[in-house]
């Protein structure tokens, strides 16, 4: 998983890309890290570029959602495509985590 992150007025748009699996875990949790610490309140998860997303990738989305949570950030998911988007229907994420889809 590579992605950029884009500020703006307190809103952080990380744009994602490659696959969201376990191999992404250390990277993903960095970023989690960085928004706790940096006065974030809404961040917005662009889906558009990931291509694959497993269990273990839903299992980021739901630590992002705690620290979420936790720092009182508004969470996000926007323009998931193909195989991720049907991962995010079928397990229903979208009723969790608001998402344009």
């Amino acid at each position: 998983m590579d992605y950029a992150v884009r500020d703006s007025g307190g809103v952080r748009e990380l744009e994602l890309r490659g696959q969201l699996t376990f191999e992404a875990d250390a990277g993903f949790r960095q970023i989690l890290e960085a928004w706790e610490k940096g006065g974030v309140r809404e961040c917005v998860l662009n889906l558009a570029a990931v291509d694959f997303i497993d269990s273990a990738g839903l299992g980021l989305l739901v630590l992002a959602n705690n620290a979420a949570r936790r720092t009182d950030v508004l969470l996000r998911l926007k323009h998931p495509r193909g195989q991720v988007r049907e991962m995010i229907e079928i397990s229903e994420f979208h009723t969790i985590i608001p998402c344009e889809f």
